[in-house]
């Protein structure tokens, strides 16, 4: 899908060509691109429809043909039912469903579905829901089986030993407890997902000491309830008898006895640990994007502010912003590949310099693999930017003699990169420093912890950027 996102003409859609998209759109993109989930996401008043390889397979035959189309053309069928929490969720609400049951047309002919998911506002960079994230699951099979198994057990429940031997194929834990809630009984299949190697060493143990912290008196108000004669339900956290952290859904009823009394507790516990683990992963994504948006706005808010503050004519001052911002969004798309976690120097170094290299090359990068993290290549990308733009209106690429040596290592334990100028004209230092040579000096030297110089040598401008030490270990 990221070939084919890349490669969509995007320009025949109502979100225009790609390089026009607004930065949480691209980030959003991203994101849906990298994630282990099915994803898929909605954007704009035409709610265009975008999605990510986990997702594909949900579409059948309209892959690869839904790309791009609004929501109620890609799902026609199901559009009715989905079309008021669309709405809801555009309106900044946040929606979550499990289980839910969709009569769909997808490989030429209808079938019902189950699904769970959920529905996320994607706010733009005004802070407007401007788009839909749906992380979803379907559950189809689980509910089918879970049918099949309830019908199962109904039909046969006269027959014990077969009943067994459905409950031993259930990966769900079904347990029988004495009205004390001690256990005496436990499926087969429930020891194999409890990883309980010998029932003997816990039977008599009392349930609700399984359970931890808020699990533990919710498992004792759901025995409560079964002791009067009434269901209960209820999710918490419980490890296996090996130690191992599950999430879990638990349904307990009353075993009715001939008097119509309880005289037996049941209960059902299912793992729904990869529910939860999604539902968590979609607010992480949240919080992530909502991070990332925060500081790449202040950062675009402060070049603004300084560049216009600087600048002596509103011309000089639209191209510096303009040139600037474009800067930060090519290492802006690099974090993004990298899932805003550490990027490659050489690789922030080549798309910086890629836009001021001659056709002689007379541009040259020099260094190993090492790894930045996202506000230092953000720095350093706009570092390359603020030098050769200089190079080229009063420096070595004003001629065509001048050449750029760029190179980096790591020394002494300190990441240090070098700018070099030859072949010039002479340099003469300035009589006023702009906010680019602030910039490079200062606000880039911080994002390294560390130093920024520049040197005007009359043979030509020297930068040294010397500051944290480098991470080779996080590159593969």
């Amino acid at each position: 899908m990221v070939e084919l996102i890349e490669h969509f003409d995007w320009a025949s859609t109502p979100l225009g060509d790609r390089g026009s998209w607004p930065q949480s759109l691209r980030t959003i993109v991203d994101m849906m691109l990298s994630a282990g989930n099915a994803m898929c996401l909605m954007w704009g008043p035409e709610r265009t429809f975008l999605y990510n390889d986990r997702y594909a397979p949900i579409l059948g035959t309209r892959h690869p043909h839904a790309l791009g189309l609004p929501i109620q053309t890609v799902w026609p069928d199901v559009w009715e039912d989905i079309a008021p929490l669309v709405e809801r969720t555009f309106a900044g609400e946040t929606l979550t469903f499990e289980n839910t049951p969709l009569l769909m047309t997808r490989h030429g002919y209808s079938e019902e579905t189950w699904w769970s998911f959920a529905y996320s506002p994607v706010r733009d960079e005004t802070g407007q829901v401007a788009g839909l994230l749906n992380i979803t699951n379907e559950t189809t099979a689980q509910v089918i089986a879970q049918n099949s198994r309830d019908e199962a057990i109904a039909r046969l429940s006269d027959s014990e030993q077969f009943l067994r031997s459905v409950l031993a194929s259930s990966n769900d834990c079904i347990k029988v407890l004495d009205l004390d809630a001690k256990l005496v009984f436990m499926s087969e299949g429930g020891q194999r997902v409890m990883e309980v190697s010998d029932f003997n060493a816990i039977n008599g143990c009392p349930w609700p000491d399984f359970w931890q912290g808020e699990g533990n008196a919710a498992a004792r108000q759901a025995i409560a309830s079964a002791q009067a004669g009434k269901p209960a339900v209820f999710q918490g956290y419980a490890d296996t008898m090996k130690g191992t952290r599950r999430y879990w859904d638990v349904q307990v009823s009353p075993i009715f006895g001939a008097d119509g009394k309880p005289e037996r507790i049941l209960s059902v516990s299912r793992d729904i640990s990869a529910l939860k683990a999604s539902e968590e992963a979609r607010a992480v994504l949240n919080q992530e994007l909502a991070h990332r948006m925060k500081n790449l706005l202040s950062m675009v808010q402060a070049i603004t502010a300084q560049t216009l503050r600087q600048a002596r004519t509103i011309e000089e001052a639209n191209e510096a912003v303009f040139t600037r911002i474009s800067a930060l969004a090519r290492a802006q798309d690099i974090l993004t590949r990298s899932n805003f976690e550490d990027a490659d120097v050489r690789e922030v170094v080549g798309a910086a310099m890629a836009p001021h290299q001659t056709e002689d090359h007379r541009i040259e990068a020099n260094g190993p693999r090492l790894g930045l993290t996202a506000q230092q290549a953000l720095g350093l990308s706009l570092a390359i930017h603020e030098l050769a733009t200089n190079a080229a209106k009063y420096g070595a690429l004003s001629n065509e003699t001048g050449r750029v040596a760029m190179s980096w290592a790591e020394v002494d334990g300190a990441f240090v990169f070098r700018w070099i100028e030859t072949g010039g004209p002479p340099v003469i230092a300035p009589e006023r420093r702009g906010f680019g040579s602030k910039l490079i000096e200062r606000i880039v030297a911080a994002y390294f912890d560390g130093e920024g110089r520049i040197d005007f040598d009359p043979a030509g401008i020297r930068f040294t950027l010397t500051g944290a030490p480098a991470r080779p270990d996080r590159i593969a």
